[in-house]
């Protein structure tokens, strides 16, 4: 029989092992593994936005440990009192400056020289007909559109230097990766479609088995779901 070495080396004629509890055992359907494939996405996309808000909460609480309960009270002050709402998103803009001084244009900027934060949100407040405040997943930048300016804030500007924790590719495949091993072949979509994954030798799955699917898994939403498809 080939030695381990001999198999990485050269090609031999040696048979592949079934496990022979596995041998008429029926393959998961289509619509059973879709099933499962959905409910995973649906829990990492979830996981991605706890993470997103969690990360940007925590991130604007060390800036300013008063700003949210601030914002909080301000959402249910009369009409009256609407310069002092916008000075506690004023201090949410400063922030934003504060961490990407590039992201303001040259009106914005004497704005914020001239008035201050408040007077900067006057101008950026939608409702006045100012400029959008939009959140994307690049960087921070403003839009010149025929409509008018958009103010794009980014992981970048609203997490600080916690930007670096929040990597969604990553966190694909660890919760793929982690979801598998643990689950010994079943994540939370497979364990509710009633699916799993096992090695056709028989032998539990490792940590590298998990992790070569993860990285199948997200090859596949990256290309529209084709390889899932095709399988």
């Amino acid at each position: 029989m080939p030695s381990l070495r001999d198999r990485r080396r050269i090609v031999t004629d040696e048979p592949y092992r079934i496990e022979p509890a596995l041998l008429g055992r029926p393959l998961a359907s289509f619509r059973r593994r879709a099933a499962a494939f959905v409910i995973d996405l649906a829990l990492v996309g979830a996981l991605i936005v706890v993470l997103f808000v969690g990360l940007t909460a925590l991130s604007f609480h060390r800036s300013d440990g008063r700003l949210f309960a601030d914002l909080w009270a301000a959402r249910a002050a009369p009409e009256a009192e609407r310069p002092a709402r916008y000075a506690d998103v004023g201090r949410f803009l400063a922030i934003m400056v504060e961490r990407d001084p590039g992201l303001l244009d040259d009106e914005a900027r004497a704005v914020l020289d001239g008035g201050g934060p408040a007077a900067l949100w006057t101008l950026l407040n939608p409702e006045d007909g100012g400029t959008n405040l939009t959140i994307v997943g690049g960087a921070s930048k403003i839009v010149v559109t025929p409509e008018g300016r958009r103010l794009q804030l980014g992981t970048d500007a609203l997490m600080g230097g916690m930007a670096n924790l929040y990597n969604v590719g990553f966190l694909f495949v660890a919760w793929f990766t982690a979801a598998t091993r643990l689950g010994r072949g079943r994540t939370a979509g497979k364990l509710l479609a009633r699916t799993r994954v096992v090695r056709l030798d028989g032998r539990p799955l490792s940590w590298w088995d998990c992790f070569g699917r993860a990285g199948g898994y997200s090859a596949s939403a990256a290309t529209a779901l084709l390889g899932f498809l095709e399988a």
